[in-house]
């Protein structure tokens, strides 16, 4: 039911952008005010009854700030590095026998969120793996990263943020110098995820897809790291393409 209410959230968010944008950005008009209000007062009532606001609802002002320094900060936990191969052979020699859950690797920035009585509180980067950068402030602008989710407890996940090749050929044709355009994706979303000012962060399209589901007060997944990921998916914490 959650997945479900959270699909038809995004579209009325997207049908309620697109208006807003005609009125304000085009000065023309694609529907009735009333109507208008009505999809608003529906999409609030839907946030409201299931307890997920999501980061680019219409309902929801996040004020841009611009700070002096990005706070530091030590993780509860490590954030160690995994082995890693390019040889299919080794990773089936490590697989075995043992049923076995795969996901993209994505090229972007590690991020440690932090959910406490349903509303993000804290976004921190990976840095070098014991101490890593507040970026609080520039996760609540990211895309895709819910504000509020229906869940009480306190809950910590990590994933990558990345910016799409075509945002990142949409920003780098916006540059006139040649050598001042990005050289990929992955350093142009390294300085959007850390800039000093959330504005920057906001246009440049960043996305969050989680990977780990560090803890979740009182949920029991019976040790199975695919519960967690549906547990995850249906609070619309987007995950990476998982196979089997």
């Amino acid at each position: 039911m959650n997945e479900v209410a959270i699909k038809k959230m995004k579209e009325l968010g997207a049908k309620l952008r697109e208006a807003s944008k005609a009125y304000y950005q085009e000065d023309r008009e694609i529907m009735p005010n009333v109507e208008y209000d009505a999809l608003y007062d529906k999409l609030a009532a839907m946030e409201k009854e299931t307890g997920v606001v999501l980061a680019d609802s219409p309902t929801v002002n996040v004020g841009y700030e611009a700070v002096e320094q990005l706070p530091k900060e030590e993780h509860e936990r490590p954030m160690l590095s995994l082995d890693k191969t390019k040889e299919r052979e080794t990773l089936r020699e490590f697989i075995g026998e043992h049923p076995t859950l795969l996901s993209w690797k994505l090229d972007g920035l590690t991020i440690v969120l932090t959910y406490e009585n349903g509303e993000l509180v804290k976004a921190v980067t990976r840095g070098n793996g014991i101490v890593g950068e507040v970026i609080t402030n520039n996760a609540r602008v990211f895309k895709n990263i819910p504000l509020k989710i229906s869940f009480e407890g306190r809950l910590v996940l990590r994933g990558e943020a990345i910016i799409t090749y075509s945002d990142f050929e949409r920003i780098n044709e916006q540059i006139g110098d040649a050598d001042a355009k990005y050289k990929n994706p992955r350093n142009l979303c390294s300085g959007s995820v850390r800039q000093l000012n959330n504005e920057i962060t906001a246009k440049r399209n960043v996305r969050f897809y989680a990977f780990s589901l560090v803890s979740a007060d009182g949920v029991d997944f019976h040790n199975s790291r695919e519960e967690q990921f549906r547990w995850l998916a249906a609070r619309d914490l987007r995950l990476l393409n998982i196979g089997r």
